[in-house]
């Protein structure tokens, strides 16, 4: 029988109690970069990682919420401006983006002077990488990328992705075999520099006797935004309310980064408000710092992206003991037992994502079962403290 490769780590440098050596002399000192004034799932699974590092330092935008997450947990920082970075918008969005990037490497470059003894510069996320990638030139720097999402389309910004990560990139983590199979994609070099270390969750954070699997309200989690298809969400609740009249969904997020972003979460909420169906069984909750929280009385969770590079909603939601519902395709694959911890349902089809609620809220002994083994594989497989270390050991073998 081949090895699961979700249980099948990377060899890990910890001690015979599965500790990471923290006192080494010859340990790498890192500099965590994150360029996101707001931070969200990728900068939240780090956490764990840059707490365990006995001298963290994070570049991150001053006075932003990313910083005063990092000082909130005893993590200290220095200042990197934030600069408007898109790939997205048109050639001259474009054009201004790039300059402006080099403006950040060069803010970066200066940071990287002050403090020589930061001989790894870690790049969470691809902006940050690319960033950190142009910062070093020319210094004796060991450079590693985190990819939490595919890269760009074709186009400039992916073919410079691409060939940055294969000048200066010492080691690439991805996020799931998803996004590997992307960069391999683009560059064989490059996926062979690739590994994948997938995101875990502390399960005792997250109660079960507190949800209520199979009853009729679900959940969406993420920030609002055409990609992530929250508009999919409404259309399968229009559908689901015609069959369970009490059936509720509550959306818990907001909408993060660009302006169609926000444009779109406004589209929503006046949907909602004048569609009698709706209106009253959909929820804006805004953004949570409570996930767990969020789960409360909760019946199941619903996911909607279709390119889902991972999925973190659904393992938090599988640690509450929840079952899971979403797409066929991308992260979700690798996270989702079909018809054990939860439903996968063809991309985009709203019809079968509807059909999936009507199941479990029709079906409570089956959605109960669910939840138990989606609990169970997350502790199994997706153990926050399991991966943070495997993930320390990726960065230290660049």
């Amino acid at each position: 029988m081949s090895p699961d490769p979700i249980n099948s780590p990377r060899v890990s440098q910890t001690d015979d109690e599965g500790r990471r050596p923290e006192n080494r002399e010859d340990r790498d000192r890192v500099l965590y970069v994150i360029h996101h004034r707001e931070y969200s799932g990728a900068e939240l699974l780090h956490l764990p990682l840059m707490r365990s590092d006995p001298d963290a330092l994070l570049a991150c935008p001053p006075g932003s919420r990313t910083e005063q997450l990092a000082h909130s947990t005893g993590i200290d920082t220095v200042a990197l401006p934030f600069r408007q970075l898109r790939h997205s918008g048109g050639a001259l969005e474009t054009l201004r983006s790039a300059a402006r990037g080099v403006r950040a490497a060069w803010d970066l470059r200066r940071i990287l002077r002050r403090h020589p003894d930061r001989s790894t510069v870690y790049g969470i996320a691809l902006r940050p990488g690319m960033i950190a990638a142009i910062a070093a030139l020319g210094l004796r720097r060991r450079i590693v990328w985190y990819l939490p999402d595919c890269l760009p389309p074709p186009g400039p910004v992916r073919t410079l992705a691409v060939t940055l990560a294969r000048l200066r990139a010492d080691v690439v983590i991805a996020i799931s075999e998803f996004v590997l199979r992307d960069a391999g994609r683009s560059a064989t070099a490059l996926g062979r520099r690739t590994e994948v270390v997938r995101p875990g969750v502390d399960v005792a954070r997250f109660s079960s006797s507190a949800v209520e699997p199979g009853g009729p309200r679900a959940v969406v989690l993420g920030h609002l935004s055409p990609t992530k298809r929250t508009d999919l969400a409404l259309d399968a609740a229009e559908r689901v309310l015609e069959r369970a009249p009490d059936f509720r969904l509550d959306i818990v997020g907001r909408a993060l980064y660009r302006d169609e972003d926000f444009a779109f979460e406004r589209d929503l909420e006046r949907r909602v408000a004048d569609d009698d169906r709706l209106h009253g069984r959909v929820r804006f909750c805004g953004f949570s710092e409570d996930i767990a929280g969020s789960f409360t009385g909760a019946g199941m969770l619903l996911h909607c992206r279709d390119d889902e590079p991972f999925g973190m909603a659904l393992v938090e939601a599988m640690a509450s003991g929840l079952p899971v519902i979403a797409p066929r395709a991308g992260g979700p694959l690798e996270i989702v037992e079909d018809g054990v911890t939860g439903v996968l349902y063809p991309p985009g089809d709203v019809d079968a994502a509807a059909e999936a609620i009507i199941t479990l809220i029709r079906d409570p002994a089956l959605a109960r079962r669910m939840g138990d083994a989606g609990r169970a594989r997350v502790k199994r497989c997706f153990d926050a403290e399991r991966q943070s270390r495997i993930l320390g050991d990726a960065i230290e073998s660049a």
